[in-house]
């Protein structure tokens, strides 16, 4: 049973029971007093179970879903699953102040649990792709040009515009001697290596060239952002204030936040939930969890 913080005094206003009267059950719950008025002809109290299982803005009232701690007694007695739904409901900002619980630290972790557009569209509203490139460690920028996804016919094609002084670096780099080669002769040059030669010569650029050829790509396809793991994605916001990293999340649909809560321990979750409107809150009972609102002995 889930024992809420009520005022009975509300009896008194909306169900017809005096307030001499209520004084006399002061050690029994709403529900036992329900059903002693009604067998004394209260009609209203007989009508009570029927009414606030039906009616969420009754519902809101008795339960006096207003007071955080009510809700969060009810949240409290759902599985993860159920809780999950509740959270389907709550809006962006409702998240945001649930996460601001968090220490900065925790939140970037949870952060890595975004789905992959999620995380960029966050990443991408904070900050520009160069800015960003600049703010990663290279070896970031070395997963990312390993990618499937990105092929030597698009890296080449990037290459072209790279500064001549940064390919003439990396093939210095890739075979050991002095490159005075011009742009184009470089790149002719490159596409006559095997797949395994041409890599080493990609990750053989000074991390400057490797932003320049990875600026250039995104360019061209926006979408391969999302080629970056999310430990890159999230690793600017390590030296952001918490503040400034919950406001980043402001750009995320409601549903887009899910894959972050269900990382989340059940007790945890029940109080990210408790941030739901009361109003909506109620319907949601009303409609989906009667057996919840049974299962509250007031």
């Amino acid at each position: 049973m889930i024992t809420l913080d009520i005022d009975l005094s509300y009896l008194s206003r909306f169900y017809n029971i005096g307030t001499n009267i209520l004084e006399q059950y002061q050690n029994k719950s709403i529900t036992q007093i329900m059903q002693i008025e009604a067998s004394k002809g209260n009609r209203s109290a007989a009508e009570f179970l029927l009414k606030v299982t039906s009616d969420p803005e009754e519902l809101a009232k008795v339960f006096q879903l207003i007071n955080p701690k009510n809700r969060y007694l009810i949240l409290m007695n759902m599985n993860e699953d159920d809780l999950m739904k509740v959270m389907e409901f709550l809006k962006t900002d409702e998240f945001i102040l649930g996460l601001s619980i968090f220490t900065q630290e925790a939140i970037i972790k949870l952060m890595t649990f975004l789905e992959p557009e999620s995380l960029a569209t966050v990443v991408l509203e904070k900050m520009n792709v160069d800015k960003f490139l600049k703010s990663i460690p290279e070896k970031f920028l070395d997963e990312f040009l390993s990618s499937d996804k990105i092929d030597r016919k698009i890296l080449l094609k990037a290459m072209e515009d790279v500064d001549e002084e940064q390919l003439q670096k990396m093939m210095e780099n890739f075979t050991g001697q002095a490159c005075y080669d011009d742009k184009d002769t470089i790149l002719q040059t490159m596409s006559g290596f095997n797949d395994d030669n041409f890599m080493k010569a990609v990750f053989s650029f000074e991390p400057e060239g490797k932003q320049q050829l990875i600026s250039n790509l995104l360019q061209e396809k926006p979408e391969l952002f999302e080629e970056f793991s999310a430990e890159a994605m999230v690793y600017p916001f390590k030296f952001m204030q918490k503040e400034d990293v919950l406001k980043s999340l402001e750009v995320l649909e409601p549903k887009e936040f899910l894959p972050m809560m269900e990382e989340l321990p059940q007790e945890i979750m029940a109080l990210i939930a408790t941030q739901i409107d009361p109003k909506v809150f109620a319907k949601v009972l009303c409609n989906d969890f009667k057996d919840i609102i049974a299962s509250c002995g007031f």
